[in-house]
C-alpha cells in the first residue's frame, strides 16, 4: 500500500488570510496594499511582519493561471519572471509563520553563534574536516563522520537506517547537515542544541561509533600530529592540547560550514526565468499552492527548522518512533519529527525519519492520500497527526510536476 504513494499538499483557498513573514523577505506585488504592523518575537530575534487579513487574497486579485483544469505555463511565467520578493505570496495555512525562499545562505548562521565564530578561523575548519574524515575517532577505526554524512549523498549515506560500528543499525536515517548550522535545536527530535553537543553525540553512541571520550582524546594525543594541529587551531593560549572541547569546537565549525551544491533553482530564484523547463515551473508553483508544501518548506533551506507529526509514528506497530516525545516525554511532542531542508533533496533518499521510502515518488503519493490514519483508540499517549496533513488530490500530471520540480533542488 505504502508503494503507491509520493508527497505533497492541497490547501483550499482563502478569501481572508494571516501571513507571518520575516521582515528581511519584502513583500511581494499586492501585499503592498495590506494594513501592515511591526512586532518583535518572545525571543527579541529578527523581527516580523504581520499581514492582516487580505480580502480577497493575492492569488484571488492576480490574473488565473488555470485553464481548463490544468496550470497554464506561459501565465506563470509572467508570474514568476523576477526575484522571489516580487512572487505571488504562496497559499500559507492562517496566522503561519513563513520565508521567502533566497539563495543559499553564505557564511555565519544566527542560530549556532559559536560555530560560526570558530568557522571564522580556517585552521579550526581545516581540523574539524580533517577529524570528520578519520576512521580512527570510532573505536574500532571502522567508520568515520562522513562514512555516514557523505558529501555526494547530501551529506547523507542513502540507506534506509544508519549503520554504525560493528554493522549495528540505529532506528532512524541519517539526516543530512545543510539545515544543521541554521537549526536551534539538532537531530531528528531536538534533543540537542548546539552543534558542539551534536557532533560527540554520536561517537559515543554504541551503535554509532562507540568509542567513549576519554578513550577517544587518548588516542588522538598518540596519533600523528594531532596535537600540534590542536596547538595551531587554537593558538598559543590554549593549553589544554587536544580534549573533547576542541574536538567538539573543531568538528562544530567544520559542519557549520557546509552548503548545498548551488542548482539550477538558484538560477531561478536569481531571476533567470528560464532556468527551468515548463513542468519543473508547474512544479514550483503547486509546491507553493495547492500542494501545500510551503507551511513547512520555507526560507533558504526550505525548511522552518520546527517539529510537525506527519502521521509516521507508526504507533503500537513494528516501526514505532514517538520522536521528540521519547527524550522530552512531553504529550505535545507526540510523534515529532524536525523539518529537513529540501536543498539537494533529490540526492538524499531514502527519505523520511525512518527511511520508509526509497522513492521520492513514494514520498509525494504518500503526501497526497493524507498521509497514514491515525491510531483509532484514544489517549492522552497517543500521537495525533498535524493538521496541516490533507488529502490533495492532486492530479497525475501534477504529481510528474511536483517531482520534477524536486529533482531540481
Amino acid at each position: 500500500m505504502v508503494a503507491r504513494f509520493v508527497p505533497l499538499l492541497k490547501i483550499k483557498r482563502r478569501g481572508v488570510v494571516w501571513l507571518r513573514v520575516a521582515l528581511g523577505t519584502l513583500l511581494s506585488g499586492a501585499a503592498c496594499a495590506a494594513s501592515v504592523t511591526t512586532t518583535s518575537n518572545a525571543g527579541g530575534d529578527d523581527p516580523e511582519v504581520e499581514l492582516a487579513r487580505w480580502s480577497p487574497g493575492l492569488e484571488a486579485t492576480s490574473p488565473s493561471c488555470w485553464q481548463e483544469g490544468e496550470l497554464d505555463a506561459a501565465c506563470l511565467r509572467t508570474r514568476y519572471e523576477h526575484v522571489p520578493r516580487q512572487w505571488p505570496a504562496p497559499d500559507m495555512d492562517e496566522a503561519e509563520r513563513w520565508l521567502e525562499w533566497g539563495p543559499i545562505p553564505g557564511p555565519g548562521s544566527d542560530a549556532q553563534h559559536e560555530a560560526a565564530q570558530d568557522a571564522s578561523n580556517k585552521q579550526i575548519v581545516a581540523l574539524g574536516a580533517r577529524l570528520f574524515f578519520d576512521k580512527r575517532l570510532s573505536r574500532r577505526q571502522q567508520i568515520s563522520c562522513a562514512s555516514c554524512h557523505q558529501p555526494d549523498k547530501s551529506f547523507s549515506d542513502g540507506k534506509a537506517l544508519a549503520i554504525g560500528e560493528d554493522g549495528l543499525m540505529g532506528k532512524r536515517r541519517t539526516p543530512p547537515l545543510f539545515a544543521a548550522p541554521f537549526a536551534k535545536d539538532l537531530f531528528w527530535d531536538g534533543r540537542v542544541q548546539t552543534l558542539q553537543d551534536q557532533v560527540l553525540g554520536p561517537i559515543e553512541n554504541p551503535v554509532e561509533m562507540n568509542h567513549a571520550l576519554r578513550d577517544l582524546i587518548v588516542r588522538l594525543r598518540t596519533l600523528d600530529d594531532y596535537p600540534q594541529a590542536f596547538q595551531q587551531a587554537f593558538g598559543p593560549a590554549w593549553n589544554a592540547g587536544v580534549d573533547a572541547q576542541g574536538l567538539a569546537r573543531a568538528l562544530a565549525a567544520y559542519v557549520v560550514t557546509l552548503r548545498p551544491a548551488a542548482t539550477r533553482f538558484d538560477d531561478f530564484l536569481a531571476g533567470n526565468v528560464a532556468a527551468l523547463n515548463d513542468q519543473e515551473l508547474t512544479g514550483l508553483h503547486l509546491f507553493r499552492t495547492k500542494a501545500r508544501c510551503m507551511n513547512c518548506h520555507n526560507g533558504p533551506l526550505l525548511t522552518d527548522n520546527r517539529f510537525h507529526n506527519i502521521g509516521l509514528s507508526f504507533y503500537g506497530r513494528r516501526l514505532q518512533d514517538l520522536g521528540r516525545f521519547e527524550w522530552s516525554r512531553d504529550p505535545a511532542d507526540l510523534g515529532l519529527f524536525r523539518t529537513p531542508s529540501l536543498r539537494n533533496v533529490a540526492r538524499a533518499g531514502p527519505w523520511m525519519h525512518n527511511g520508509l521510502f526509497p522513492s521520492l515518488e513514494g514520498v509525494v503519493r504518500m503526501y497526497d492520500a493524507g498521509m497514514i490514519p491515525d491510531a483509532g483508540q484514544a489517549g492522552p499517549l497517543i500521537p495525533r497527526k498535524s493538521p496541516r496533513i490533507r488529502k490533495l488530490n492532486l492530479s497525475e500530471a501534477e504529481i510528474q510536476a511536483l517531482l520534477a520540480f524536486l529533482q531540481v533542488l
